[in-house]
């Protein structure tokens, strides 16, 4: 992780959460006027996006408002846990 990112997470950034991996996922504190709020993940280890969750990834990408860690999804019998590319 850079020094940037570090110092934009430290100063800008809000923690919502942490995945069963140990990623951390944060929010924007401060949102600008006519724009939507930044979200970003800080990765746990080497940077591999496929270690992010479905759930997370969801809200990454705006699919979903309110982030996994604040709302409980029930999961199927049928759901297998994620695993990341293991390649």
């Amino acid at each position: 992780m850079t020094i940037t990112t570090r110092l934009f997470t430290l100063f800008s950034g809000k923690s919502v959460g942490q995945d069963q991996f140990g990623n951390r996922y944060y929010v924007e504190k401060k949102i600008p006027k006519n724009r939507r709020e930044k979200r970003w993940v800080i990765y746990h280890g080497i940077a591999e996006p496929s270690k992010v969750p479905p759930e997370w990834h969801s809200w990454l990408h705006y699919t979903s408002n309110v982030p996994p860690s604040q709302r409980s999804t029930p999961r199927h019998a049928w759901e297998k846990t994620h695993l990341p590319n293991l390649t």
